[in-house]
């Protein structure tokens, strides 16, 4: 049953976008970015030209040095390689391009032609190991409480690189609890099904609230849930900033590990993880969302939720698109419900933008907060890990009293019993 309504849903695994390829050549990268007429129409919809007023920092303008670079008429330089770097990602040019650019995947293969004449990009390369390694990433958690307690963290900030520098103030939301234990629980009361939960990496550390909401929400639907030990990062973050082989043995091991699993679904919580899964073919079965699944399920199976007498905003993040948060909390009575104003622009999180590019992060960040400040909205709601850390913190930065959490937290509260 629940596989004939997750193919009427998401269509059958087959229907899912084929995986780019591991390698890609200069003269593919030219053949797609030859298609760009440099009309440009994406420049309203680029948030960082919109920032910077420079030509260089818009979808045509960094598509003509991908170009120079993939032709060998251009040397790799700094201000090459900051004009590149400065792109969030956000792919909102792809929806204005008449000719059809996919420039994401432009992208993503010029950052990897420039991970490699740059020699693996060392430092960068660990950042990401670490981040997607959820025992590494508590044990650094650990470590940053304990640098804290002793109040050096001032220092350390200090002796990092200028864009790295935002690191350990985003640091303070990672909880360095225990990593969720892979294993096989059973429902509360038995359905025949089975699913495998997607745990992520950064949610692990960031999360563990929305893990155990889920986990207690699948269960008392009468899913058993599995979380393997060989479960692994989705390789989003590495395949998007040029480290193509580590995210590709990422998505090798989950289709193995899936491959194995008899669970009838993957079910995800962050929106980008879905996204790269889906993309990627990384899973031999069905990967849904864990709004969508609810969304599925007749209204016999969910039970009238506690009344909310307050406001919450829907944050739309940029990997993702559709409007199941908005439909799954207009169940809660009582809750106005409402989009937060310009969803359609990033709100600088982006992965690891958070991360690289501090300055311009945060700026893009600030306009959310202002849009969010004319609301007067009690919660926050939003599907993506890294966009929740940068509106956490903002708003915290700001004074506000707004809590942010996932949709699943708060359909999860409201549910009776």
């Amino acid at each position: 049953m629940i596989q004939r309504r997750l193919t009427v849903m998401i269509g059958p695994v087959s229907s899912i976008p084929a995986p780019r390829n591991l390698t890609v050549t200069p003269d593919q990268l030219l053949t797609e970015a030859d298609r760009c007429v440099k009309c440009g129409l994406c420049l309203p919809e680029c948030p960082t030209y919109q920032l910077l007023a420079n030509e260089a920092d818009s979808p045509r303008g960094r598509v003509s040095l991908m170009q120079a670079l993939a032709e060998g008429e251009l040397d790799l330089d700094t201000a090459v390689e900051t004009h590149l770097d400065r792109c969030l990602g956000c792919r909102r040019c792809e929806t204005a391009c008449p000719s059809g650019v996919r420039y994401g995947q432009l992208l993503d293969a010029s950052r990897s032609l420039i991970t490699k004449r740059k020699h693996g990009r060392p430092f960068m390369r660990w950042l990401f190991t670490q981040l997607s390694e959820p025992k590494r990433l508590a044990r650094i958690s650990r470590l940053y409480r304990s640098m804290k307690q002793m109040g050096v963290t001032r220092l350390i900030t200090a002796l990092l690189p200028d864009r790295y520098r935002r690191l350990p103030e985003l640091g303070g939301q990672l909880t360095g609890a225990a990593v969720i234990q892979a294993g096989l629980y059973p429902a509360d009361l038995p359905k025949g099904r089975l699913v495998q939960l997607f745990t992520g990496c950064v949610s692990t550390q960031v999360e563990q609230s929305l893990l155990e909401c889920a986990m207690a929400l699948l269960r008392r639907l009468g899913y058993a849930v599995e979380i393997p030990q060989t479960q692994c990062c989705c390789g989003a973050i590495h395949r998007h900033n040029g480290f193509e082989e580590r995210a590709e043995r990422y998505c090798a091991a989950n289709r193995q590990q899936t491959a194995r699993s008899h669970a009838q679904a993957l079910v995800t919580l962050a929106s980008a993880c879905q996204l790269e899964l889906q993309a990627q073919q990384a899973s031999k079965i069905p990967v849904v969302s864990l709004m969508d699944l609810l969304l599925s399920l007749p209204d016999t199976e969910i039970p009238t939720l506690k009344p909310y007498a307050g406001r919450v905003a829907v944050h739309t993040p940029c990997s993702s698109h559709d409007d199941g948060g908005m439909r799954l909390l207009q169940r809660i009575p009582q809750a106005e419900i409402l989009p937060l104003a310009d969803n359609s622009v990033c709100c600088g999180a982006a992965g690891s933008y958070i991360f690289t590019q501090p300055s311009l992060s945060t700026a893009l960040g600030k306009a959310k907060i202002e849009k969010l400040q004319d609301c007067q909205i009690d919660i926050l709601v939003t599907s993506n890990t890294g966009c929740a850390m940068q509106l956490r913190k903002l708003i915290a930065d700001a004074g506000l009293h707004v809590q942010v959490m996932h949709p699943i937290e708060l359909i999860y509260r409201q549910w009776p019993g």
